[in-house]
C-alpha cells in the first residue's frame, strides 16, 4: 500500500547557487510518494534553465516577483498531498526527514504541523553547529512561550493539508513572520508534533532574511496571537 502522499514547496527568489541541493536533498529522501513544486518567484539569475535537469521529477513555476508569502501560497494551492513541507531553497533536508515526519503525523490525527531540530550550515554547506529547538507538549506553554519569540523553522515544518484548509494560507501581507503567524493560528484548533533529531540543514549565508528582521510583523503577529488565545495571553 502507497503511503501518504507528501508534497515539497520550495520557494526561491535568486537563489541559483543553492537550489540543487535543495532538490536533491528532497530527491534523495527514501520515501515513495513524493510531489516536489519549485515555485521561482521572478528570479532574475540561472534559476530557470538549472532546473530543466530536473523537468522530468519535479514541477517548476515562474511567477512574478510578490515575495515568499505569495510563492508559497501558489504551491500549496498546487500542491496534492495529504502532508505538506516548505523548504527554503538554501536549506536542505537530512536523513529520512519526510519518512519520520509522516509516521509522527500519522500517529496523532490531532497534529496541524509538525518540526524537528536542525543543524546550521554555511555558504559553502560545511556544518557549524547544532540546534535543538524547545518544544512543550502542553499547548499553553507553547504559545507562551512562542509569544517570547518564534523558535520554529519554517523549513523543519511538516502540515497538514487539511488543516491548512481550515486555518488558511500565509498572510501576504507580512513580508515577514508569516511563517510565525501560521504556527499562532495552527495552534487555534490543532496541537502541535515535534522530532529532536537534526532533520534539517538551515544554511546561514549572510543574506538570510532572518538577519534583518522586521519586528513590525513580529508586533502584528503576537498582538493577533492575543486575540486567539484571549484565556491565556491577556
Amino acid at each position: 500500500m502507497m503511503p501518504p502522499k507528501v508534497s515539497v514547496v520550495i520557494p526561491t527568489y535568486n537563489h541559483a547557487r543553492y537550489l540543487p541541493k535543495a532538490i536533491d536533498s528532497v530527491l534523495e529522501q527514501e520515501y515513495p510518494n513524493l510531489e516536489v513544486f519549485v515555485i521561482d518567484d521572478g528570479s532574475k539569475d540561472e534559476t530557470a534553465q538549472l532546473v530543466t535537469a530536473y523537468q522530468s521529477r519535479i514541477n517548476y513555476v515562474y511567477k512574478e516577483n510578490g515575495g515568499t508569502p505569495s510563492a508559497l501560497n501558489l504551491g500549496l494551492a498546487l500542491a496534492t498531498g495529504k502532508y505538506i513541507c516548505w523548504l527554503s531553497a538554501d536549506d536542505a533536508m537530512r536523513g529520512d526527514k519526510v519518512a519520520k515526519q509522516v509516521a509522527l503525523m500519522e500517529s496523532d490525527s490531532s497534529l496541524g504541523f509538525s518540526y524537528t531540530s536542525f543543524v546550521v550550515i554555511n555558504a559553502n554547506g560545511d556544518e557549524q553547529y547544532v540546534v535543538d529547538s524547545p518544544y512543550y507538549s502542553n499547548k499553553r506553554d507553547m504559545v507562551t512561550k512562542l509569544m517570547e519569540g518564534c523558535f520554529i523553522n519554517g523549513s523543519s515544518v511538516m502540515m497538514r493539508n487539511s488543516a491548512l484548509q481550515q486555518i488558511g494560507n500565509f498572510d501576504v501581507g507580512l513580508p515577514q513572520a508569516h511563517d510565525y503567524d501560521l504556527w499562532f493560528r495552527f495552534l487555534r484548533y490543532y496541537n502541535c508534533g515535534y522530532l529532536a533529531e537534526h532533520l534539517l540543514a538551515y544554511r546561514w549565508h549572510g543574506r538570510n532574511m532572518s538577519q534583518n528582521p522586521d519586528e513590525a510583523c513580529s508586533v502584528i503577529v503576537r498582538e493577533r496571537a492575543k486575540r486567539y488565545f484571549p484565556e491565556w495571553l491577556n
